[in-house]
């Protein structure tokens, strides 16, 4: 490491966090490899919803997610891709057919598919507020017994404390009296994780780690970095990421109509259970 050179610090908010792993992953070898000569299956969500605007310029629906009411849906069953299978240069929505075309991967295919949680054991896990988690929970072992590989972009701050494959085995969609939302299980996914620190070692020749996490406005959720460049070159290359990244304007990647909460009554009540809205306990 050249010596003059210093380290640097950026703190990044959940969507900037989103950003820089769509930039990673999009430099991953397993993506590369995949857009040349196999096909990836992007499962939505908004931190995917960043990779298929950077790739193809198109956002997913958004299904399920997180806000300050709880575990909420969209508002309106929407019209547009949830999840989209790529293949030599054309995409597909494949929401009514994804066990079958899951079925159907071999090794050079891929699976990106995001997650709620993961912990610092190498787990991860996602969210299921429909039945078994729909054509999605049907799926997943298809992903691990078909597709090559399955990559996981999530940012830091949906780690966890504890070991998820005990948490899992705690928490299902039957075993609550009141859920603000609606009540959820955890589906396991095994594949690489991909965070934001991933992101940045591979867009740049550096080393990175997390200082700290959390912050006020904006800032909630977000996660501190001190960044370790090796030469002036990638120092220069990743200052000039960061600078780019942060005067890009903060969106919610998806949809537009799909990023519209649910208020019960809804379109996608009848889907869900537990939900305190729903049975008028909770305001």
């Amino acid at each position: 490491m050249i010596k003059e050179l210093r380290n640097i610090q950026i703190t990044l908010t959940v969507e900037e966090s989103k950003s820089i792993i769509a930039l990673g992953i999009l430099k991953h070898p397993l993506v590369v490899a995949a857009l040349d000569k196999g096909k990836i299956l992007f499962k939505g969500g908004t931190t995917v919803s960043k990779i298929t605007e950077k790739l193809l310029g198109v956002p997913l629906r958004v299904s399920g997610r997180i806000t300050k009411r709880g575990t909420v849906s969209s508002k309106d069953i929407v019209q547009g891709p949830h999840s989209i299978l790529y293949c030599k240069g054309k995409w597909v929505n494949i929401d009514d057919k994804i066990a079958e075309e899951s079925l159907k991967l071999s090794k050079n295919d891929l699976v990106i598919c995001g997650a709620n949680a993961i912990d610092n054991f190498g787990n991860a896990a996602m969210m299921a507020g429909s039945p078994g988690g729909g054509g999605v929970g049907q799926s997943i072992g298809a992903w691990s017994s078909e597709a090559g590989n399955i990559l996981i972009p999530v940012g830091i701050e949906k780690m966890i404390l504890g070991d998820l494959r005990n948490i899992i085995k705690k928490s299902n969609r039957h075993g609550k009296s009141i859920s603000w939302g609606m009540s959820v299980g955890l589906l396991p996914l095994v594949g690489d994780i991909f965070t934001e620190i991933d992101a940045i070692k591979l867009l740049a020749d550096v080393d990175c780690y997390p200082i700290g996490s959390g912050g006020l406005f904006e800032a909630n959720g977000s996660i501190t970095l001190e960044i370790i460049p090796y030469t002036k070159d990638d120092y220069e290359k990743i200052i000039q990421i960061l600078k780019e990244l942060k005067s890009e304007p903060s969106k919610i990647s998806g949809i537009d109509e799909s990023l519209i909460e649910c208020k019960a009554p809804c379109q996608n009540c009848s889907r869900h259970m537990g939900c305190g809205y729903k049975r008028k306990e909770i305001n």
